[in-house]
C-alpha cells in the first residue's frame, strides 16, 4: 500500500464502449428499430446518449455556460467494440477522430496508450473452439493496429470471460493484462510466497498478479474496485462529481492504496446514467486541479510496477471458466443458470442451450467445409486458419476483396478458379463467428432483438455456404432449434424464427427497389449508387414502367440483372415484378416486392428525396411566397372572422416548403432578402403553428447549423460562415425557435478557446467570434 501521502494515487478508470453488430446482413444496413424511438435504432440513441456525448462532454461553470469541452477519451481506460468503431467511423467520422485522437494523446502524455483492444465481435471466448477463440483474439488485434496504429498491449475480453486456454491464447498474441472482476479470483500470493483463499471484495485491487494457462504462459491482471464499480453502474454516483470524487479520497484514505482502478460498461456515462459523461468530465477536472490522483492507464502502471505475485482465478461451473456478470461462470450462455435480465417471473431461459447447441454443430459444420473448399481452390499450398485471420484486412477495408484475392494468388502461386466461391467462404466464416456474439444469450427470452439477430446471421451462414455442399444446412439444425422456445407463445421457437428470416424479400431485391425509387422519385442531385453492401453499375428504363438494373454485391463480388415492371395500383401503391438473374451462376428468380416491403428506414429516405423535390423553389417565387403570406398574416391578425381551416393548411404547407427551400436553393438571393423573407415565414409559424409544425422549423434549423458547423470544422473558420451561422441563429431565436446547436458548439470551441488564431485576427471575425461565443452559450471567461 502507499505510505507517502503527498505522492498522487495513479487513477484508473476503465469504459467498456460495445453495442453488437445490428446490420441485416442481406443489405449490411441497421432496420429500423421501433424500440430506440426517437432514434432510428439503437446504435444511433446510445450514440448520441454515450459515444459522441463523451468525445465532447461540457464542463459548465456555475451559471451554466460551457467553460470547456471535453475529450473524455483521453483521460480514462477504454475499449471499443471493433464493430461498433467501424459502424462510427461510416456515419459519424467526427467521434471517430476523436476517440482516436484521445489514443495519440494518452500515449504522448504517458507513454502508453489508453486504447485497449477487443476480441472481435465479442463471443465468450471459453465457451468457442479454441480454433474460434483465437481468431476473436487475432481479428480483434489486427482491427485495433489498423485504427490505432500501434500494437494493443491488452485486451478487453468480453463480459470478462476467461479461463487458462484463453489465457494461453492472449499471451500467444502478445497481450500483456486484462481486467477481471474480483469475484473470479480465488486465491492469491503475497510478498512472502503464502497463498491466501479471497472473496470478491478481499482481493487487492492497487496491483497487477500473474494468471497462468495450461500450457504455462502468463499474463497480467487487474481486479478493479469492486464498491466503486458498482456504485457507478448502480448507484447514481455519476449524478453528483463532487460525491464521487469524496468517494475516490474516502477509499484512498481508508486503503492507502498503491492503484485505484475501476471497469463498468461504458455506456454507463451517459446512456444508463442521463449526462453521467458530464459528471465524468467533471471529475476528470477535479482530478487535475489537485494533487491527490493521477490519471493513468493500466499499460502505463504495469510497465512502472511489473505484477510478482500470482492469482489463481475460480474454475466456474463444469470447469467452463468465469465472467463478471454471471455468478456461476459462463452458464449464462449456454444454460438456464438462473442470471437474466428482465423479463416475468414465470419465464425460463431454458432455450439458450438448444440455440447455442444448433449454432455449434453448424460452426463446426462450416468449418469442415471451409477447410476442404479451401485446401481444393489453393492445391493444398494455403493454410486456412491463415488466410481466415488475414481476411480481417477486408473486415477493416484495410483492402477490397480483389486486392486481397489478388495478394494471396500471388502468395500462394496459385490462380483461384473461382473467386465468388472463395468470398462467400469466407463472409460465411464471419457470420459464423457473428452468430456467436454473447448479447444472444444475455438476455431474458429468445424473441429479443439480440437472439433473433444472431438467428438471422446463422441463416445467412446457411445461405452462403449451401451452394457448396450437398446437404441441406438450415435443415439439419431445425430439430434442435425447435427445443428452443420462446416464453411468448406467439414467438414460438428457434426454428419459427429462422424461417422468418428465409421468407425476408432477398438483398438484391430489396437493393433494387431503393435504385429504382431513387431514380424514380429524387432530383438528380439526390441520385445514389450505393444501397449498405450493394454497388449500382448500370441503370436503363427502355419504358416508363420497366427498368433494368445491374448491380454488385460487393461482399462476395456478386453481379446481379434486375428485369422490373412497375404496376401501380390505386389505393395499394406500387407493385414491382422483378426478375433477378445472378450472372455469374446463371440462376434466375422471380418474385414481387409491393409498397408494402418498402423497409421503414428505406421509406423515410423516399420521403427526403421528394420532399427535397417539392421544396425547390426559385427565389423570385420564395420572395413572393414571403411576401404573401406576410399580407395573409396581417388580415388575419386584424380581421373580424376567422380563414378557412382548407387555406390555413394551405399556407402553413407552402411556408415549412418555403422555408426549406431557403437552405438548400443555391445562394443566389443576398442575406438580407433571405433573412427578410425568414422572418415572414418564421412569424406565421411561429403564431398559427401547432406544436408539430413547430417541430419541423427547430428540425430545419439544425440541419443548417449542423451544416455550416461541418464547414467550419472542415474548412476552417472565415467571416462570412462565422457571421452567416450567427445570423441563422439570431433569427431563428427572435421568433423563439431553438434548434440543436450541439454541432456549431463543437466547431466553434477551438477558436473559442484560442486555437487557430491566425483565422480570426481582423476586427470584423474578432468581433462575430465574441458574439458567437455569446450565442452559442460559451463562458465569457
Amino acid at each position: 500500500m502507499n505510505t507517502t501521502s503527498h505522492t498522487p494515487v495513479p487513477l484508473i478508470l476503465h469504459g467498456h464502449f460495445y453495442q453488437p453488430p445490428r446490420e441485416n446482413p442481406l443489405v449490411n444496413i441497421i432496420p429500423q428499430q421501433h424500440s430506440a424511438k426517437p432514434y432510428s435504432d439503437w446504435n444511433e440513441k446510445v450514440y448520441d446518449d454515450c459515444y459522441r456525448a463523451n468525445a465532447f462532454s461540457r464542463y459548465l461553470d456555475g451559471y451554466g455556460h460551457i467553460r470547456d469541452i471535453v475529450n473524455n477519451y483521453a483521460y480514462i481506460s477504454y475499449n471499443f467494440g471493433p464493430t461498433l468503431l467501424q459502424w462510427i467511423e461510416k456515419y459519424h467520422i467526427g467521434t471517430y477522430r476523436r476517440i482516436l485522437e484521445a489514443d495519440a494523446l494518452s500515449l504522448e502524455r504517458l507513454g502508453h496508450g489508453n486504447a485497449m483492444a477487443q476480441a472481435y465481435n465479442h463471443t465468450i471466448l471459453p465457451l468457442a473452439h479454441e480454433r474460434d477463440a483465437r481468431t476473436q483474439i487475432m481479428w480483434g488485434i489486427a482491427d485495433f493496429v489498423h485504427r490505432f496504429h500501434r500494437q494493443p498491449e491488452g485486451m478487453w475480453l468480453p463480459e470478462t470471460a476467461i479461463n487458462p486456454m484463453v489465457v494461453d491464447l492472449l499471451a500467444e498474441q502478445g497481450i500483456t493484462f486484462v481486467i477481471l472482476s474480483p469475484w473470479q479470483c480465488a486465491q492469491v500470493e503475497d510478498e512472502k510466497g503464502t497463498w491466501h483463499s479471497v472473496k470478491g471484495n478481499e482481493v487487492p485491487f492497487d496491483r497487477a498478479y500473474l494468471i497462468s494457462g495450461e500450457r504455462g504462459n502468463t499474463v497480467s491482471a487487474f481486479f478493479y474496485h469492486p464498491e466503486l464499480a458498482s456504485s457507478i453502474s448502480f448507484g447514481h454516483m455519476l449524478r453528483d462529481a463532487d460525491a464521487m470524487y469524496q468517494a475516490l479520497r474516502d477509499i484512498t484514505k481508508k486503503h492507502h492504496p498503491n492503484l485505484l482502478h475501476t471497469a463498468t460498461d461504458g455506456e454507463i456515462y451517459g446512456h444508463h446514467e442521463p449526462f453521467g459523461d458530464m459528471a465524468l468530465a467533471a471529475l476528470i477536472r477535479k482530478v487535475r486541479d489537485d494533487s491527490t490522483f493521477s490519471l493513468t492507464n493500466y499499460a502505463t502502471y504495469l510497465a512502472q510496477n511489473p505484477a510478482q505475485q500470482q492469482a489463481i482465478l475460480h474454475a466456474g461451473e463444469e470447469q467452463k471458466g468465469t465472467s463478471w456478470s454471471c455468478s456461476h461462470g459462463v452458464s449464462r450462455w449456454y444454460k438456464d443458470c438462473g442470471c437474466h435480465t428482465g423479463g416475468e417471473d414465470e419465464w425460463n431461459q431454458k432455450w439458450r442451450t438448444p440455440l447455442r447447441d444448433a449454432f455449434t454443430q453448424l460452426g463446426d459444420t462450416v468449418d469442415t467445409l471451409f477447410d476442404t473448399h479451401i485446401s481444393e481452390l489453393f492445391s493444398q499450398t494455403v493454410n486456412p486458419d491463415e488466410l481466415l485471420h488475414d481476411y480481417v484486412r477486408v473486415l477493416t477495408k484495410s483492402e477490397t476483396l480483389q486486392q486481397f484475392i489478388s495478394r494471396w494468388e500471388e502468395k500462394s502461386g496459385v490462380t483461384i478458379s473461382d473467386h465468388r466461391k472463395f468470398a462467400e467462404l469466407l463472409e460465411g466464416q464471419r457470420y459464423k463467428h457473428y452468430m456467436f456474439t454473447s448479447c444472444g444469450w444475455f438476455f431474458s427470452d429468445l424473441g429479443g432483438i439480440e437472439p433473433r439477430q444472431n438467428l438471422h446471421y446463422a441463416v445467412r451462414t446457411c445461405d452462403l455456404y449451401q451452394p457448396h455442399t450437398d446437404n441441406q444446412m438450415l435443415d439439419s439444425i431445425m430439430s434442435i432449434l425447435r427445443q428452443a422456445k420462446s416464453n411468448r407463445r406467439h414467438e414460438g421457437s428457434g426454428a419459427t424464427i429462422a424461417k422468418s428470416y428465409v421468407q425476408m424479400i432477398s438483398g438484391e431485391a430489396e437493393a433494387g427497389a431503393y435504385f429504382l425509387m431513387n431514380q424514380r422519385f429524387a432530383r438528380p442531385e439526390d441520385y445514389q449508387n450505393t444501397y449498405g453492401k450493394f454497388r449500382l453499375t448500370a441503370y436503363s428504363a427502355p419504358e416508363e414502367d420497366h427498368a433494368i438494373i445491374e448491380l454488385i454485391d460487393t461482399s462476395i463480388e456478386k453481379r446481379s440483372v434486375l428485369d422490373v415492371q412497375v404496376e401501380t395500383m390505386p389505393g395499394n401503391g406500387y407493385i414491382a415484378t422483378m426478375t433477378i438473374t445472378d450472372t455469374d451462376r446463371d440462376l434466375s428468380i422471380s418474385g414481387k416486392f409491393s409498397t408494402a416491403d418498402i423497409p421503414v428506414r428505406m421509406l423515410d429516405e423516399v420521403y427526403t428525396w421528394i420532399d427535397h423535390s417539392l421544396s425547390r423553389i426559385s427565389d423570385e417565387e420564395l420572395k413572393r411566397i414571403a411576401t404573401d403570406i406576410r399580407h395573409y398574416s396581417l388580415l388575419v391578425k386584424n380581421s373580424r372572422s376567422a380563414p378557412s381551416e382548407t387555406l390555413y393548411i394551405e399556407n402553413m404547407g407552402t411556408c415549412l416548403r418555403a422555408l426549406r427551400s431557403i437552405f438548400s436553393t443555391p445562394d443566389t438571393l443576398p442575406w438580407e432578402h433571405k433573412r427578410e423573407s425568414i422572418s415572414f415565414l418564421l412569424a406565421f409559424i411561429r403564431r398559427k403553428g401547432r406544436q408539430h409544425e413547430i417541430g419541423i422549423v427547430q428540425d430545419i434549423f439544425t440541419q443548417e447549423i449542423a451544416r455550416v458547423a461541418v464547414l467550419i470544422h472542415a474548412r476552417g473558420f472565415t467571416y462570412e460562415r462565422a457571421s452567416y451561422l450567427l445570423e441563422v441563429l439570431n433569427v431563428a431565436r427572435e421568433q423563439d425557435i431553438h434548434p440543436t446547436i450541439t454541432q456549431a458548439q463543437e466547431a466553434l470551441y477551438p477558436y473559442v478557446k484560442g486555437e487557430h488564431r491566425q483565422d480570426y485576427t481582423t476586427p470584423l471575425t474578432t468581433q462575430v467570434l465574441d458574439a458567437l461565443q455569446v450565442a452559442l452559450n460559451f463562458s465569457i471567461d
